[in-house]
């Protein structure tokens, strides 16, 4: 009998481990595992052909424990069987943990278009006696290859053979790799298992401090790091980055003593980085001789964005910006900044299409040198010679709108349209100018430039050089910018004067009316031009009490305009309208509270308007038409083409990404294309709450074309996104029924 009981029991027990994850199983639409980081097997329909098959695969997506039995499974084969089952990672000897191995490289055309690339951006720094170095950093692999997996053979190869050319071609390149594995004899510069894809603080320190060795010989004020700059202790990561796989390893950690001053928002507010790989600082270091260092811009990216302790310690500014994309528009970074020294540091595993596009190292499409600081003659002598071998232009006007730390200066003029080259001389410096494709010439610079004497030249395609003086446009807050007009009764103000801030109106504002008969039905918001004789654009109509919150975008030419708000009547329509700078390709913000709409009273409060809209990943080339969403879902019921006029222009992908309408809300990537075809998919938005824009852009390797849409994303939210390219060539790119969708919170 209790024999009996016990197999009762057994069978219980085993029907129990059976039905149990059953009961359990995730039915949740559109799930997300963290674990895999992918959305999970959606229920079959009965009626498909594949069901047995589709099924089994929910199954085992969806039952109850499923990441629970995944990491039981996972610490029981690292115990029982010492093997790592993980998706991202793989075990090699005495524990060691590496990424998952790949095919080796051999060394290839992209290789050497890199290497070349190197050179031109060096001779582009230099050039302007700016110091150049490329500092190249090894994976893992790489340095531990004594404890790597039984059997793999890891050929690096391609390294040697790419640093000999540079060295062929006069790169200052510093090659981390003999380093590390010299001081891996003795230290853990990569962590035996967190964070394998990176050195740890230690080897960052070593690898820092030997960049630093390579800049001394040109900077004797530079020099090695030292220990005793820093606190030195360890902490504890309880799992493997990406994972729930526990390893609770003791790492290292440096803290450095003196410490640093972080002003970026003062630079980055207003300063375009690319919405995929947007990190950006501006760190001060707060060290007593930090005086005597010179300051120094590196683009860098995962070895260095998270560790500013090391690169700060031997540089007065410490601008950190990361590569990959940016780094081909390093003229735009020198015109900001004006670094004394620039470094291009990279990962051995980043040298690939996806980070660095081969179109865009074959042709960066940076300005030639006016004077080259690595001649003999003097820099002024040099610049002299130009200047008086220039054919005269007549004065032209350089527009300049401050930020905080950085200004904006901008040249249109008909005259310049057809020059291929131009340059601003200012302040002792040499500034290129970069054209967008309304034609304004820009750069950004530092507000403490002295543009009082600024000239122009200009080189056109034929190779001749013009000169041209320039009238300067200061930038000023404007007064009392808030007036009621009667129609016709003002005209706008001096149209040479101009502002970058827009301020707030009277707060509550009343409008009413005292003509017999006349009834308010809604209020409206306008644009029209700054006489107030042509209406432009309704921007909203509000009918009933409502908070406002959007955003457009200025198609119109640079310049002064109104904006209206109108209280709209079957009579005698009332106004008040706002004097406005608007600058064309600019991305405009406006907010306001209605409390009251009644027929002879209207009531609106919290107007704000904001501009320009320096978050905008698309700047000044848009394609097609904004489309604002009412709420989580955005759509285009027409189709979208992206078609090219640039010369040469060759688009090989199309992407989409989010970016933050605030540039602190930052951005991501979500797909990229590259073929006609049907394609859905989903994005997990792991960014805080905020509105972002949805960026379609067809990349290319000149000019990129873009399309957005606004939308509010929600921290932890699904989205489900859809379209068809049609058309994909290297000239034309064509998107029917594209739609983005929020699925699930």
């Amino acid at each position: 009998m209790v024999k009996k009981i016990i197999h009762c029991i057994y069978i219980l027990l085993f029907l129990a481990m059976m039905l149990v994850p059953l009961y359990f199983t995730n039915t949740k639409k559109y799930s997300v595992s963290e674990l895999d980081n992918r959305t999970l097997a959606q229920a079959p329909d009965l009626q498909q052909e594949d069901f047995p098959a589709a099924f089994e695969t929910y199954l085992k997506d969806r039952i109850g424990f499923r990441s629970e039995m995944i990491n039981s499974y996972n610490v029981l084969n690292d115990y029982l069987a010492d093997e790592l089952t993980h998706p991202h990672y793989t075990y090699g000897k005495d524990g060691q943990v590496f990424f998952k191995m790949t095919p080796n490289l051999t060394y290839n055309e992209y290789h050497q278009a890199f290497a070349e690339f190197v050179k031109k951006m060096q001779d582009y720094c230099e050039s302007r006696g700016i110091g150049f170095y490329f500092a190249f950093e090894p994976e893992k692999a790489s340095v531990m290859r004594d404890y790597l997996p039984e059997g793999v053979n890891y050929d690096d190869s391609w390294v040697d053979q790419m640093l000999a050319y540079m060295d062929s071609m006069g790169v200052h390149y510093i090659d981390n790799k003999s380093c590390l594995i010299e001081k891996s004899k003795t230290e853990q510069v990569f962590n035996v298992q967190y964070d394998a894809g990176h050195w740890n603080d230690l080897g960052c320190f070593y690898g820092t401090s030997n960049i630093f060795s390579r800049i001394h010989q040109d900077y004797p004020e530079v020099t090695e790091l030292q220990r005793d700059e820093y606190i030195i202790s360890t902490r504890v990561e309880p799992y493997l980055p990406v994972s729930q796989f526990e390893i609770n390893e003791t790492v290292p950690y440096f803290d450095r003593i003196d410490g640093w001053l972080d002003i970026s928002p003062q630079y980055t507010h207003n300063l375009y980085v690319d919405p995929a790989h947007f990190h950006c600082h501006y760190f001060l270091n707060n060290a007593e001789n930090s005086e005597s260092f010179p300051d120094i811009m590196f683009f860098q990216a995962s070895y260095y964005n998270n560790r500013p302790q090391f690169p700060i310690a031997r540089t007065h500014a410490y601008i950190g910006i990361h590569s990959y994309q940016n780094v081909f528009n390093v003229d735009y970074y020198i015109n900001a900044f004006n670094p004394d020294i620039v470094v291009f540091e990279v990962a051995e595993y980043t040298l690939i299409e996806a980070y660095f596009h081969a179109a865009s190292l074959l042709d960066p499409g940076w300005n030639p040198p006016l004077v080259d600081a690595r001649l003999e003659q003097p820099v002024s002598e040099q610049l002299q010679s130009v200047i008086s071998s220039c054919s005269s232009l007549s004065d032209k006007e350089l527009f300049v709108l401050p930020y905080e730390a950085l200004e904006k200066v901008y040249i249109y003029d008909e005259d310049l349209r057809e020059m291929e080259y131009l340059y601003l001389i200012a302040d002792g410096r040499v500034l290129d100018l970069q054209k967008d494709s309304l034609g304004f010439y820009s750069a950004m610079v530092g507000v403490d430039t002295d543009l009082s004497s600024a000239q122009l030249i200009a080189v056109s395609f034929d190779g001749q050089y013009y000169q041209a003086d320039l009238l300067v446009k200061k930038a000023q807050l404007l007064q009392d910018q808030i007036v009621e007009f009667s129609a016709g009764s003002e005209k706008a103000p001096d149209p040479t004067v101009y502002k970058d801030e827009l301020g707030t109106l009277t707060d509550p504002y009343e409008i009413s009316t005292d003509t017999s008969g006349n009834r308010f039905d809604s209020l409206v918001v306008q644009l029209l031009d700054a006489n107030a004789t042509t209406f432009i654009d309704t921007l909203h109509t509000s009918t009933e009490e409502e908070k406002v919150s959007d955003v457009f975008l200025c198609r119109l030419p640079t310049g002064w305009y109104r904006f209206r708000m109108k209280a709209n009547s079957n009579k005698k329509d009332e106004f008040i309208d706002y004097l406005v700078y608007l600058e064309s390709g600019d991305y405009y913000a406006y907010s306001y509270q209605l409390n009251k709409l009644s027929d002879d009273t209207i009531v609106f409060s919290s107007f704000e308007i904001s501009g320009p809209g320096e978050s905008s990943p698309v700047q000044k080339d848009m394609v097609g038409d904004l489309i604002v969403s009412d709420g989580t879902t955005i759509a285009s019921d027409q189709s979208i083409t992206f078609a090219t006029q640039t010369e040469g222009n060759r688009f090989n992908t199309i992407a989409m990404l989010s970016a933050g309408v605030e540039s602190e809300n930052g951005a991501a990537s979500i797909c990229t294309f590259s073929a006609p075809g049907e394609y859905r998919g989903y994005y997990s938005h792991n960014l805080k709450s905020a509105s972002y824009y949805v960026v379609l852009k067809g990349n290319s390797n000149l000019k990129d074309e873009f399309i957005e849409f606004i939308c509010d994303l929600d921290q932890g939210g699904l989205y489900e996104y859809s379209f068809t390219i049609e058309t994909f060539t290297e000239t034309e790119i064509v998107i029917s029924g594209f739609s983005f969708e929020q699925i699930s919170t």
